[in-house]
Parts: C-alpha cells; structure tokens; sequence
C-alpha cells in the first residue's frame, strides 16, 4: 500500500555521510558519552529478585515519561534501512542472552555542526543502561536475533513539514551514501500528553494488526514528497482461552515474527522481569492488592503459567508468544513453570482501596507451598483501581527514588 502526503522543496535537503569512529563499550560501563551530540549511555533502574516465581532481575522505568514500549526481534532478524524520529527521542534497553549488537548512527539534524557525521557503537545487551538516541539521528542496529528492546521515548511536538504523528520515523536505504537533512521538533510533550498518545497507540493497534509503515522521501512529478509503504505480513489468530485470562496485546509487525507491543493498561508502564525457570516450583504465588498482566518477550518457549481458579481448578496456560498477554487478578494463586530463561512484560494496576502499615508499594507478594493453598479469591464487584495516571505517577516517583538511591551509592 502506498500512502503520499504534500511537503515543500525543502525536503529533498540531504548531507554527505562521514563516518567519524567506532566505541567498543567495555561491558561493565553503563553511562558514557559519544561524539554526538545526546547520544550517551546512562544507567537504569535495576533491582535484583528474590527467586520468587523464579524472577532473579526487575528492571524498572528510567526517570523519562516512563512510557513502555517493547519490540521483539524473531532470529533471522535485520534491518535494511536506517531510521529517524523528528519528533522522538529513543530511550533503548537490550535484554538478551548477552548478545553483542552494534549500532550505527548519523546526524541527519539541521542544526548541529557536522550533519552526515556517522558513528559505530559495539555494545553487549544489558538490562543496566539505557541507551540514549536524540530525535534527528538515524539509528539501525545488526545482531537484533532473539534480542528485546524497550523504549521508554519522549515525544515532541512542533509546525514541522518533516513530521507526520501517525508515523514519525522516516526510513532511507543502508546502502546510501548520504543522508537526509531534517528539522525536529522542539517543544517536549507533558506527561498527560505522552499518556494520551499511548492510549491511542492502544486502541488503534488493538483494532489493528498491520505491520509497520516504512516512510521514505520520493519525488514525483518533480515535486519532494513523503511515501509510506506498509509490508503485508500477517499474524495468526489467537487461539481460544475457555478462561479468559489469555487475551490479545496491542502490537503491530516490524518483521513476519517480530512485534512492536505497546501497552495495554492506561497506566501505561511496566517493569521487565528476567525469570530463571527450573522445573515446577513448590511456592505458589499471589498479589492481593494488585491484577497483574504477563507478556512472555523472549527466551526459552518451554514455559508456561499454572493459575489456581477460584473455584481451585487448576489449568496451565502456554507462554512463548508476545502478542498474547495473561491477566492475574488479584488474590489468584499462581506459578511459572518450565526450563530456561525468559523475559517478560510485567504490567499491574492497583485496587484503589486504603493503605495501610500492613501493604506497601512495591510489597505486594504472598507466597505458600503446594499443600498450604486454596482457591484463588473470586472477583469481587466492590475491586476497583487506581486511575492510570496516579498510579503511573506513583511509578515515576519510584523510578526517580531508585535514581537517587543509586547514585548515593556509586
């Protein structure tokens, strides 16, 4: 499909590429600069787990908006092109096996002194830095296979010919031997506005499966204009849950197996979860305060999650594909279950109810042998949550809190 949209002359402006050097980070630095200008690592919010249902690391939100984004990359995975935001900065977290990726980069902004200057970052996956991509540098990325990637972006907003909301991210071909020149925006959204922005990449994804739009600059007629074409890979239909805890993501496709999934709460954050799974555990697990919603990313397909039903059936639901996602509600028993190592999405939302010195933030995990449980407590008509946005402030003021505790430390 090919969709045009008017833009002036202007354009068609582009730079020669010059590639200025490669950095080869050693893999126990997390926060470093590089020649261009923003482009830097900074270290993330990580707490180690307990073992608890098998989770050894939590990643948290950095202190951005603290929007989750997640893109899985299936084996054979490569890109073709380069990429520019004019109106985003990446803010990018690599889980994996220890992977080794390199990420190439060109200044394509309007403003800086050197347009067309290109660097090379070779850097092992890490869940302890982030690494930092200003709005106007193209980006593409090689050994991505079997990796995941969080975006916690921030947007900007601006009278920009270079822009187009719906699809921010302007593609031009790796084998080029320039680069386009782009004006960004300036002016940086609020919180409200990222929230509201993800809540419609929600519910335009959960309408819509498609596979991601490429833009590129074309002309025709002899006049400069912008082009999306827009892959027709597929996903398959999702199989039938007789629960109705198993349930479709909000994703689109950036390849035939790998998937772009935003959030599918209106809090619209989440933590990442690395989960060490070794057989059947003998604890079950349960959050009274909290519904949790799992997404298996990435690693061993050999796991599964065992949920206890209120009634005390217990049924075993197939993890292994990110466009589906498990909802735990609270008070439910519940244990994963299998062999390897996996990534998950792990979203919650809390019941609005009064706090007191018995629960806190951050404290909300019972755990009991097999012979100790029951039924899972019964949804209850009086549950209600926290509105999305006080509970997402809630979880940015944490983030800021770790922040500071770990600098206090370093």
């Amino acid at each position: 499909m090919l969709e045009t949209a008017d833009a002036p002359p202007a354009l068609d402006h582009s730079v020669e590429r010059r590639h200025i050097g490669t950095f080869q980070v050693p893999d126990e630095v997390n926060d470093l600069g590089f020649p261009l200008p923003g482009v830097r690592l900074e270290s993330t919010n990580v707490t180690e787990g307990d073992g608890t249902n098998g989770v050894t690391r939590i990643t948290r939100i950095t202190t951005g908006p603290g929007i989750t984004d997640y893109v899985t990359h299936e084996q054979e995975f490569t890109y073709s092109t380069y990429g520019i935001h004019v109106g985003q900065d990446d803010r990018l977290t690599f889980f994996g096996e220890g992977q080794q990726i390199s990420v190439h980069l060109i200044d394509c902004r309007e403003d800086v002194d050197q347009p067309g200057a290109e660097i090379t970052i070779e850097l092992a996956v890490s869940p302890y830095r982030v690494l930092i991509i200003p709005k106007g540098v193209a980006h593409t990325l090689d050994g991505l296979g079997g990796v995941v990637t969080r975006d916690e972006p921030v947007w900007y907003a601006d009278a920009n010919p270079h822009w187009e909301p719906d699809n921010d991210l302007i593609s031009f071909s790796r084998s080029s031997d320039s680069a386009p020149v782009v004006q960004t925006n300036r002016h940086q959204l609020p919180v409200a506005a990222h929230l509201l922005m993800s809540r419609m990449a929600q519910r335009t994804n959960a309408l819509s499966h498609n596979a991601y739009a490429a833009r590129y600059r074309v002309s025709i007629g002899g006049k400069t204009t912008y082009a999306m074409v827009r892959p027709d890979w597929r996903v398959a239909e999702m199989k039938q849950d007789t629960h109705g805890l198993a349930s479709e993501n909000n994703f689109v496709l950036t390849g035939p197996e790998s998937f772009t999934v935003v959030p599918s709460t209106d809090t619209c954050t989440s933590d990442a979860w690395e989960v060490q799974l070794n057989g059947t555990p003998d604890q079950f697990v349960r959050h009274d305060h909290s519904r949790r919603r799992l997404t298996w990313l990435a690693g061993s397909t050999d796991a599964q999650i065992e949920i206890v039903h209120a009634d005390g059936e217990h049924f075993v639901i197939d993890l292994g594909d990110p466009t589906i996602g498990v909802a735990i509600p609270p008070g439910t028993w519940y244990r994963l279950i299998g062999h390897g190592r996996i990534w998950l999405r792990a979203e919650m939302e809390l019941l609005d109810r009064p706090w007191g010195p018995e629960h806190r933030l951050g404290n909300d995990v019972t755990t009991a042998a097999v012979s100790e449980i029951g039924p899972s407590r019964p949804a209850q008509d009086s549950d209600r949550y926290l509105p999305g946005p006080a509970f997402h402030a809630l979880a940015r003021m944490e983030a800021q809190a770790i922040a500071l505790t770990n600098r206090k430390e370093g």
